[in-house]
């Protein structure tokens, strides 16, 4: 099975899914995965909210839902970035800062829903890349 990166259009702002570089699908400018850096994401399997997306924010722009025990790599240049993870009415999250630089250019995140009383919340957490699930 072939990675399944997540692009954000440049140009216009089109999110969509490659296998590999190609044109945006609505206004043909070239998406290229090979970025400075990569942001690696799984959702860990649950049966809460197994049928909906967890929706995906990097600087408050969205990046399209990643469904369950799904792994997406998220091709982007250096630089800072704060993540937050939403579903239906819960948007609670932890809201993790990485920086994606020479230094570290692959980060790896797993995230996972957190059943609360009144509210549920989203964790994520940066973990080893032996921990990822294999493509």
């Amino acid at each position: 099975m072939a990675k399944k990166y997540r692009m954000r259009c440049p140009a216009c702002g089109n999110v969509q899914n490659l296998t590999a570089s190609a044109p945006c699908t609505k206004c043909g400018a070239p998406l290229d995965v090979e970025q400075q850096g990569m942001l690696a994401i799984y959702r860990m399997g649950n049966f809460m909210g197994a049928a909906t997306g967890f929706g995906i924010y990097l600087n408050e722009q969205p990046y399209g839902a990643i469904g369950n025990r799904e792994t997406l790599y998220i091709p982007l240049p250096f630089g800072e970035y704060k993540m937050h993870i939403v579903c239906g009415m819960s948007r609670k999250c932890n809201d993790p800062v990485f920086t994606l630089s020479p230094e570290d250019p692959f980060i790896c995140t797993k995230v996972h829903m957190n059943m609360g009383f009144i509210q549920n919340s989203f964790v994520i957490e940066r973990v080893d890349p032996s921990t990822m699930p294999q493509d």
